[in-house]
């Protein structure tokens, strides 16, 4: 593990929620293989692997990582953990004969991991945006297959209430939608238009074009989110969208789309007889 090696550091992490309890096995010791479920799933499906320059010289990014992995897995191994209730927070300790911490604060403890390990995330989807060794990455370019990609959002999503987790809802969210997307890609925005806004949002990349190629994902993000509460879907929505590529856009004039708003030409062949008076 890279992040989370120690007691001392998930001390720091859960400084106003976990007491030592004097006698104990360390809770390092008993969540080990919770912290590498958490290490390798935050790796495998976000970060990647980062370069050791950058564990070690961005402290902003190591922090964000500790504190996901911890409460990721925290909120992992709390069932299979005896708590109770101390003066300085919970205690996890192995003895029957003290009165285990009720249901309800063992659930609110697990709900608390879970809201700051999704802040977290939140911020770290920025922070990774920044950093050169993320750009190109598969992570990235999964987090890029869709315009939604904005933990506030999926606050404002219809079925936002049925997930206790703003990143899995989110991840939902991103799934429901991608047939929608796939569609406004096909008729109206083109595909290879769609990848590049959306690649634009998590891109650490300066330049005016994707500046506002940002703002166009984003509009995206706002008509894709309409439809999904809504069912509902006009042209109209995404009129002006296409009007701006249609003047500005060389990719999207280049593309099978751009056929479907071509203006017909007609013109006389000369070739029918006539009659003349």
């Amino acid at each position: 593990m890279i992040f989370v090696t120690s007691q001392t550091i998930l001390e720091k992490v859960f400084s106003n929620e976990i007491a030592v309890v004097e006698g104990e096995q360390t809770l390092f010791d008993k969540i080990t293989l919770e912290l590498e479920t958490s290490e390798n799933w935050l790796m495998s499906q976000v970060i990647g692997t980062p370069p050791p320059d950058v564990v070690a010289q961005n402290t902003t990014f190591y922090n964000m990582c500790v504190t996901i992995v911890a409460c990721d897995a925290m909120r992992r191994a709390i069932p299979a953990l005896d708590l109770v209730l101390t003066p300085n927070g919970f205690g996890v300790v192995q003895n029957n004969n003290v009165v285990p911490a009720s249901k309800e604060r063992v659930e609110r403890l697990i709900a608390s991991c879970i809201v700051r390990r999704d802040f977290t995330l939140s911020r770290l989807y920025a922070k990774l945006a920044t950093l050169n060794y993320w750009q190109g990455s598969l992570q990235q370019n999964e987090w890029a297959s869709s315009p939604l990609q904005n933990f506030d959002d999926v606050e404002s999503w219809s079925k936002r209430k049925e997930y206790d987790s703003s990143y899995e809802a989110l991840l939902a969210m991103r799934n429901e939608a991608a047939p929608f997307v796939s569609r406004l890609s096909s008729l109206f925005i083109s595909a290879i238009v769609m990848a590049r806004v959306s690649l634009a949002l998590c891109s650490n990349d300066a330049s005016e074009d994707t500046a506002n190629d940002r703002l166009l994902a984003k509009k995206l993000a706002r008509i894709i989110l309409r439809y999904l509460n809504t069912g509902v879907f006009h042209h109209s929505m995404v009129d002006p969208l296409v009007d701006y590529l249609r003047q500005n856009d060389a990719e999207w004039k280049a593309s099978d789309v751009a056929e479907f708003y071509e203006v017909p030409v007609f013109q006389n062949t000369k070739e029918s007889k006539g009659y003349f008076f």
